[in-house]
């Protein structure tokens, strides 16, 4: 079935705009989440280490500089933090003229499920104040989201029907987590960002050589992980976005795909994702690891002071 721009007609809802408001989340928050956890390190460290890695990554689409991010996370065996920073690169990025910061923090249980505690996400976009978008987890695992702009006190609601959920950051870490420690990328999660539920299914594919580019500091043999991402809840046409992926070979009309390859690329750092790919009708959305190093990372005490 080929996916056009059909809209909605009475009570039907165009069954593409799910597919399309994925594409969003991939183009913006979710691209977000991928750039912020490719880092997770292999293995418990001590929890008064500092210790962290830093990754540089530069996104294009259909071959057109897009967006670049800076990444630092730590992580030990108790506890999980991350942040990145992004924003719109080339002529992409001075039409559209976007910036946004990503922070989550979570705790690691015994059996080594992730559990978030704290997530914030903030866009700024044509030098508007930022849009907010906090989310903080009850001990029961029910969120409390809060949606505001810049400067505005937050108002946090509870959101019983999502208990059980964790934000795209935290989902896609724990994928990572499989991966650094030399597993296969497995699991379902369900993910609720603040508005959006969608489920991410991730699944083994098969090994394969990356020539490398330019663009690219690694080249060499790669791990392949496919994300299977499902609309569930939350994609109106309310905030519709432009565009809408290819037509793929998925399981249902509702649900897109995005490929983390996986390498060590620099000598004593963990297995991080290399590239990242989607396909649109725009052409070719590719993530590319561009900068990697070991860095040391704020400590709890320095966090708190920024929250």
């Amino acid at each position: 079935m080929k996916l056009g721009r059909r809209r909605k007609s009475g009570t039907a809802l165009a069954v593409e705009d799910p597919v399309r408001k994925l594409w969003q989340v991939t183009m913006t928050g979710l691209v977000m989440a991928v750039f912020v956890i490719l880092l997770a390190i292999a293995g418990p460290r001590p929890a008064a280490s500092a210790e962290g890695v830093a990754l540089g990554y530069e996104g294009y689409l259909g071959g057109l500089h897009m967006m670049t991010a800076e990444v630092d996370m730590a992580r030990n065996d108790e506890n999980y933090w991350m942040e990145t920073n992004a924003e719109g690169r080339g002529l992409i990025g001075w039409i559209i003229d976007w910036r946004s910061k990503a922070v989550t923090e979570g705790v690691i249980g015994q059996d080594g499920v992730l559990r978030p505690l704290h997530h914030r996400r903030d866009m700024i976009r044509g030098g508007k104040p930022a849009k907010i978008m906090q989310i903080e987890y009850r001990d029961d695992g029910v969120p409390l989201v809060a949606r505001l702009r810049e400067g505005d006190e937050a108002h946090f609601t509870e959101v019983e029907n999502r208990k059980g959920t964790v934000d795209p950051m935290s989902a896609v870490t724990a994928i990572v987590d499989q991966m650094a420690a030399g597993q296969a990328c497995t699991g379902q999660f369900q993910v609720f960002d603040g508005k959006l539920r969608y489920d991410v299914t991730a699944e083994m594919g098969e090994p394969r050589r990356l020539s490398g580019n330019k663009y690219m500091m690694y080249k060499g043999i790669a791990e392949r992980c496919d994300l299977n991402l499902k609309a569930i809840d939350g994609f109106d046409d309310d905030d519709e976005p432009k565009g809408n992926p290819r037509e793929r070979k998925t399981t249902s009309d509702d649900t897109m795909v995005l490929t983390l390859w996986f390498a060590s690329p620099v000598e004593g750092l963990p297995s991080v994702p290399v590239m990242a790919s989607a396909d649109s009708d725009y052409g070719g959305l590719r993530i590319y690891l561009a900068r990697a190093q070991a860095a040391e990372i704020p400590t709890e005490g320095q966090r708190a002071e920024l929250r």
